[in-house]
C-alpha cells in the first residue's frame, strides 16, 4: 500500500470513528426541533431594523425567487468597455422552510450568483445550488438536517457530510466549473452557462465527501490550493490548472476540533491560522445554542501553522496572542526568508456566537469589530510578531495575481460610523490600504446601504496593483435593490464610475471571485 493510500484508509477511518461528526454538527445524536413561528417573530423585528430584511432569505415555494434572471440591469456611469467577464457571489438564501427559521447565518441554504458583463452590458442571473440536503428537504417540505447553528429532529437517514451541505461560502469558476463551497463536505460543480448544479466534486476514487473548504488560493499560474479540517486531521488539496488533482496530503492538527475557516499560501508554504475556538458537535446536536457549543479559550494562544507545500510534515508552528480569525489577506515570503502574514483578527468569538446570530433574528447585536493584523513568522527562530491596524475591517483582498507574492495594497470591507444598523457587524464603506505607508483610500456608500465584500479584478495588459477595478454588492435597504459597483483601485474615494441595479434584492451573501471573458 502507497503512502496516498495509507492516506487515504486513514481520512476514512477517522470519519468513520467520528460518526462525520467532524466534520458536522449532530449527524448521529437526538436534536431538538427548532422552534416554530420564527418567520412571523423574524418579520416583526425587521420593521425596526429595515438593512436586515434580505436575511429573510428566498421562498423555495417560489420558483421566481429561486431562479432569478434579469436580462439588463440599469447602468448609471460609465461602464467600463475592457470590464469583460463573469462576477460571482454566493452565500446562504433559504432560512425558513414550512414554519422553522433557522437560528444562524451561516445555516442557509447556497444561491450563486452570476453577474455577467459584455458588450451588451450586465446581466444576472441567481439559482439555488441543488444540493442533496436541498432536494431531500424540498421533496419533504420540512428540514431534516441539523445545520452549523440549528438543530433540527428528524430521523432522515445520512450518507455522510455532504447529506448537511448547503454549498452557501463561496464561488469560483476554476477550469470551466463552477465550483460552490461550503466547509465540512464537497465542492459542488455548477455549469457556468447557466449555474444548473453538476453534483458535488469526487477528486480521487475513495476520498468522496472528504472536506474540500471555502477558501482556496489559486495562484497566478493557476494553481489552486485548498485545505479541509475534521477533527484532529487537515488535509492539503492541490489541483491543477487543468483541474485535475496534483496531489492530496493528511497530516495532524495542533489543535484538534477547532474552527478553521480559511488559508494563505507563499511559493513553498500553507500558512493556516487555528483560532483558540473548540466546537462541542455533540452539544449542538442535543440543541445547544451556538455560544453554549463554541468554546473561546483566552488562554490559548492564536496558532498559526505552516507547512511546506511539498510536504506537510515539514511544519513549523508559531502562537500569537489569542484572536478569532475568519479571513486571511495574503502571504508571502520575505528576503529573509521569514514569512508575512495579513488577517483580520477579533478579540472573541462574539460575532460566531450571537452576532451572526442576531441577523437572521432582525436585530443587529452590538460587538468590537475586527481589525487588519500584519505578522511576521520567522522560519528560523520559530518566533513571531503582530501589529493591529487601525480601523474595523473584513473580507481582505488582494490582487489576484499577487497571491502568495509581495503585495503592497489591500482591498476589504470597512465601517467607522458609529449607527445601530453598523455595530452589529455591517459595513457601510470600501477601502485601499497602502501596507507599506499605511495609507488608506476608502469610500463611504452612505446610511442607507449595506456593503459586501468587494474584489479586485485586473484590467487587461496591466501589471501595477492599482490598475485595477474593484467590483462589489450593495444592498440599498431604503429602495430595496441590490447593486453592482465598479470603483478604480487608483482613486476609490471617487467613488464608483458605474453602478448596476437589478430590479430585486439579494439575500446578503459571503464571498465571490471574476473570471475574465
Amino acid at each position: 500500500m502507497n503512502t496516498f493510500d495509507h492516506q487515504r484508509r486513514d481520512v476514512l477511518r477517522a470519519l468513520a470513528a467520528a460518526g462525520a461528526a467532524s466534520a458536522l454538527p449532530g449527524l448521529a445524536a437526538a436534536a431538538v426541533p427548532a422552534p416554530a413561528g420564527d418567520g412571523a417573530a423574524f418579520d416583526a423585528a425587521v420593521a425596526d431594523a429595515p438593512w436586515l430584511a434580505p436575511f429573510k432569505g428566498v421562498d423555495d415555494r417560489d420558483p421566481a425567487r429561486t431562479d432569478l434572471r434579469c436580462d439588463a440591469l440599469a447602468i448609471t456611469g460609465r461602464w467600463p468597455a475592457e470590464l469583460r467577464g463573469r462576477f460571482y457571489r454566493n452565500g446562504p438564501a433559504l432560512f425558513e422552510r414550512n414554519g422553522q427559521r433557522y437560528r444562524h447565518w451561516f445555516d442557509g441554504d447556497g444561491m450563486v450568483q452570476q453577474f455577467t458583463f459584455s458588450g451588451r452590458g450586465v446581466s444576472h442571473v441567481g439559482r439555488m445550488v441543488r444540493t442533496a440536503k436541498l432536494a431531500d428537504e424540498r421533496a419533504a417540505g420540512r428540514f431534516l438536517y441539523p445545520t452549523f447553528g440549528t438543530p433540527i429532529a428528524s430521523d432522515a437517514p445520512t450518507q455522510g457530510p455532504d447529506s448537511f451541505n448547503t454549498a452557501n461560502t463561496n464561488a469560483l469558476e476554476h477550469a470551466g466549473r463552477l465550483l460552490a463551497m461550503w466547509e465540512g463536505g464537497s465542492a459542488y460543480a455548477l455549469d457556468p452557462k447557466d449555474l444548473s448544479t453538476q453534483g458535488p466534486v469526487t477528486w480521487k476514487e475513495g476520498y468522496e465527501q472528504i472536506p474540500f473548504s471555502a477558501h482556496p488560493k489559486v495562484d497566478a499560474t493557476r494553481h489552486l490550493w485548498n485545505i479541509g479540517t475534521f477533527g484532529a486531521r487537515i488535509v492539503v488539496w492541490h489541483v491543477d490548472p487543468a483541474g485535475k488533482l496534483a496531489s492530496v496530503q493528511v497530516g495532524e492538527s495542533p489543535y484538534p476540533d477547532g474552527m478553521v475557516h480559511d488559508v494563505a499560501v507563499t511559493e513553498r508554504y500553507i500558512v493556516l491560522p487555528l483560532p483558540p475556538v473548540k466546537m462541542d458537535y455533540a452539544a449542538i446536536a442535543r440543541g445547544a445554542t451556538p455560544e453554549q457549543a463554541f468554546d473561546y479559550q483566552r488562554s490559548e494562544p492564536l496558532r498559526i501553522l505552516v507547512m511546506r507545500k511539498d510536504d506537510i510534515r515539514e511544519r513549523k508552528l508559531f502562537e500569537l496572542p489569542a484572536q478569532f480569525v475568519f479571513h486571511v489577506g495574503n502571504a508571502y515570503e520575505r528576503r529573509d526568508g521569514s514569512v508575512a502574514l495579513s488577517f483580520v483578527g477579533a478579540r472573541d468569538d462574539e460575532f460566531l456566537i450571537h452576532g451572526a446570530v442576531g441577523f437572521v433574528a432582525g436585530r443587529t447585536v452590538p460587538h468590537e469589530g475586527p481589525a487588519l493584523q500584519s505578522a511576521v513568522l520567522d522560519m528560523a527562530t520559530g518566533r513571531a510578531r503582530v501589529e493591529a491596524l487601525p480601523g474595523t475591517i473584513e473580507f481582505p483582498r488582494t490582487h489576484p495575481r499577487r497571491i502568495g507574492s509581495p503585495a503592497r495594497f489591500l482591498a476589504s470591507v470597512v465601517a467607522w460610523k458609529d449607527s445601530a444598523a453598523r455595530r452589529g457587524g455591517l459595513f457601510h464603506g470600501v477601502q485601499m490600504r497602502d501596507l507599506q505607508t499605511g495609507r488608506v483610500d476608502r469610500y463611504d456608500y452612505g446610511e442607507n446601504t449595506v456593503v459586501e465584500e468587494h474584489i479586485l479584478v485586473p484590467k487587461p495588459r496591466a501589471s501595477g496593483e492599482l490598475d485595477a477595478w474593484l467590483v462589489g454588492t450593495t444592498y440599498d435597504w431604503k429602495r430595496r435593490v441590490t447593486r453592482v459597483n465598479v470603483l478604480e483601485a487608483s482613486r476609490v474615494s471617487a467613488g464608483p464610475v458605474a453602478q448596476a441595479a437589478l430590479p430585486y434584492w439579494l439575500p446578503l451573501g459571503f464571498h465571490g471571485n471574476f473570471s475574465a471573458a
